[in-house]
């Protein structure tokens, strides 16, 4: 055998190696990249909010963030005893406990406030709303409930609502029938997923972010958007942010970008959208950032966050950008946070590399530059995966940021802690 004739027998063998053992190549899938080591974020201060001996605590991003006058926060939070055991490492009872700070995030107290999520079983009974709620007052709080998370099991979606910072807090409240609504009866989903996103446009003036999924069905969620102008007394359904599959037009559904072959990309209608994170600019319009999910047959799932926005009040909604992938192990949802000069900065977390993540847009989202790491050296006893994220992110008056996530250290095992920097 000459020498030319056996490196091309090299050659051959070396493609016949890609083809067999990297993942996606014989499909027409992009080739996974090396990724780039990412920068950091500017001296970081971290604080532990919550940790406690043989107690989990996590998913800020499912019990939601609050921000109020003179710096005072208010962060949700899953408790429960920790246990070693496949997926996350919390056994039941669950509670839902605050965490509140008057400084900004750089000092917590936490308690767990009477009358609020999970004290009235999986489906309680609701009540209604004998005076509107004032969504200017001072001290508002809500607290959205649906189910298929952690601490919260209600189909129908139910509220609380707070005028004192959340020291107390007063439901459950119904949204009505919201189910029987034409454009949702006529989706085929039949059950609420939402967490804690709204807007309030006046006194008696909300929009609420939900989702809705087929009973059951993991990745059916889909998001839209509801509105009260009675102070929650009755609700109307605004606008689909990403309709369902069944509702969609074809033709003008844009395709995600998860594949370098094109016939391998997903129609957005056809790819999970839960767990929003919603900001109305000076301007009027709405930014939306969403958790996406697309399941692959014979293949590893692809998550990601996407961008989208709508100019009259969340009837109708286009969309901006992919924001970022989030990686394996079902991805992250993001949160996000506006800065003083009108910057949009979201927060996520990355499971793969065990890191908590900041990418930011300086075109009201249409574009985003390069993700920096917020917190890394993630650890747990077992390292079955890296259960982390979930974050929340407010802006104080200074002009920093208070991102509140859950995470787990050699010395803080699955806990509760803020980060604050200069954006």
């Amino acid at each position: 055998m000459n020498l030319q004739m056996f490196q091309r027998i090299n050659t051959m063998l070396l493609v016949l190696f890609l083809i067999l053992h990297i993942p996606g190549i014989a499909a027409g899938q992009a080739a996974p990249q090396q990724e780039k080591s990412s920068a950091r974020v500017k001296n970081p201060h971290h604080v532990i909010i919550y940790h406690k001996q043989g107690r989990f605590a996590g998913w800020p991003a499912n019990n939601g963030a609050f921000l109020l006058n003179n710096n005072q926060i208010v962060v949700g939070f899953t408790e429960g005893p920790y246990k070693r055991k496949d997926g996350h490492n919390i056994s039941l009872p669950y509670t839902s406990q605050l965490a509140k700070s008057s400084d900004g995030g750089e000092t917590w107290k936490v308690y767990d406030p009477d009358n609020f999520v999970g004290d009235f079983n999986d489906k309680p009974r609701l009540k209604s709303l004998k005076k509107p709620i004032n969504f200017k007052r001072s001290g508002f709080l809500m607290r959205v409930v649906g189910t298929g998370y952690h601490g919260a099991r209600d189909g129908r979606s139910h509220f609380f609502y707070s005028y004192d910072a959340g020291k107390t807090w007063r439901g459950p409240y119904g949204f009505g029938d919201l189910l029987k609504i034409p454009e949702l009866k006529e989706s085929g989903l039949d059950e609420l997923t939402p967490r804690t996103d709204y807007v309030v446009l006046g006194k008696k003036k909300c929009l609420l972010f939900f989702s809705i999924r087929k009973k059951n069905q993991f990745a059916s969620d889909r998001l839209f958007c509801i509105k009260t102008v009675d102070g929650g007394k009755t609700f109307s359904f605004q606008g689909w942010v990403v309709k369902p599959q069944s509702l969609a037009d074809p033709k003008n559904d844009y395709k995600v970008n998860l594949y370098s072959n094109e016939k391998n990309n997903p129609n957005a209608s056809a790819c999970r959208a839960v767990m929003s994170q919603t900001i109305r600019l000076n301007n009027g319009n709405l930014i939306s950032v969403m958790r996406r999910n697309s399941i692959v047959h014979g293949g590893p799932d692809k998550n990601w966050i996407d961008a989208y926005s709508s100019s009259n009040d969340g009837q109708n909604w286009k969309f901006l950008a992919k924001v970022t992938d989030t990686g394996p192990a079902n991805g992250n949802p993001p949160a996000m946070a506006l800065t003083k000069d009108r910057r949009l900065v979201v927060v996520y977390g990355e499971r793969k590399n065990g890191t908590i993540m900041v990418i930011t847009s300086s075109d009201r989202g249409r574009t985003w530059g390069q993700k920096q790491i917020l917190m890394d050296g993630f650890w747990s006893e077992d390292m079955e995966f890296n259960d982390l994220g979930y974050p929340r992110v407010v802006r104080r008056s200074d002009g920093k940021l208070v991102a509140m996530y859950y995470y787990s250290t050699k010395t803080h095992l699955h806990h509760l802690r803020s980060t604050i920097w200069e954006p």
